[in-house]
């Protein structure tokens, strides 16, 4: 991966990697690596703290920053399509991320009335995707901001540790007015599993809802509860059945905790935002169709229930707007 970015170096790029595993294994390798210009290890801080850490440490003098995971591989040519996007005046980007296979692994996120969050366009064939256009929410794996962006909104927030803080960047970009957007033409391979483990499940459980929290507008969460409810209800049976009810017990306890810096930072968030309840409404997506969620989510019924309630939250949603 270091050696393909380094290829792709212009002058006054800097390559900062950031290594939070105990073993510092990737600063073993990137030490001597002449394409790194600097090696933190700040120990295990979370995704999001690593890389405001990175940012951080670039000061000023970088004007767009990308952000790629270890595991990611940009193909030939495609930092340089990501660079040369900082002239569209998006204020966030990313290209086509793929699987090993060629297939698609993330052509953006897409996020649920519901909260929930997966991979859009997963396992498709790349070629579907070749229209550079706007997209209301990116991948962390392959994340370019303008710098000034950046700094406007502050970054990762680094409560949610990990999962979700890349969501949550992008819906408070739209928040504030900026656009982002994916440019196809920009191939970086993701050695992508998305098999859960227990630490997974406990921080996308927890994240979701200090998502909604955080960034939602009250009005839009008035008019999904029902739904947010019904939902929750069946998330509680699905951990008894699949033996994660103490896991979801504690994932619940954590949310808890940190519920008063969700509604100090919520405050800041709604206070600046530019934009209406309407068109964050329109962001999230209202049907399930990805294999990334159990079969019986994306069964028909479900879908059509979903696409009537949503029809009734919208009209309900226009009487507060």
């Amino acid at each position: 991966m270091l050696d393909l970015v380094e290829q792709e170096k212009s002058p006054g790029d800097q390559v900062v990697l950031v290594d939070n595993h105990p073993d510092l294994r990737c600063s073993k390798i990137a030490e001597g690596h002449p394409g790194v210009d600097h090696v933190l290890r700040p120990g295990n801080i979370g995704f999001g703290a690593g890389c405001n850490l990175g940012a951080k440490w670039l000061g000023d003098q970088i004007d767009v920053l990308l952000f790629l995971n270890p595991d990611a591989f940009p193909r030939p040519g495609s930092i340089k399509v990501l660079r040369e996007a900082s002239r569209r005046g998006w204020g966030a980007w990313m290209g086509l991320v793929l699987l090993p296979d060629g297939r698609v692994n993330c052509a953006g996120n897409v996020v649920h009335v519901s909260g929930l969050a997966w991979c859009a366009g997963y396992a498709e064939p790349a070629d579907r995707y070749s229209k550079e256009e706007e997209i209301p929410c990116l991948s962390g794996a392959d994340l370019a901001v303008d710098r000034r962006v950046w700094e406007d909104i502050g970054g990762f927030a680094p409560e949610y540790f990990l999962y979700y803080e890349d969501i949550d960047l992008c819906f408070r970009l739209q928040l504030k007015g900026y656009k982002t957007g994916i440019l196809p033409g920009s191939h970086i391979e993701h050695d992508y599993d998305f098999q859960k483990n227990e630490r997974k499940w406990f921080y996308i459980e927890r994240n979701r809802y200090l998502f909604i929290i955080r960034t939602w507008p009250l009005s839009v969460i008035v008019a999904l509860l029902p739904m947010l409810l019904v939902i929750e209800v069946g998330l509680w049976l699905i951990s008894v059945v699949q033996g994660r009810f103490f896991l979801k017990v504690r994932s619940t306890w954590a949310l808890l905790k940190v519920l008063p810096f969700a509604l100090r930072s919520r405050r800041a968030i709604q206070e600046s935002r530019t934009i209406g309840p309407m068109e964050f409404f329109d962001m999230l997506a209202y049907r399930i169709d990805t294999p990334l969620i159990p079969s019986f989510a994306r069964h028909k019924i479900a879908n059509v229930m979903l696409s009537l309630y949503h029809k009734c939250a919208r009209k309900l949603l226009s009487l507060f707007s």
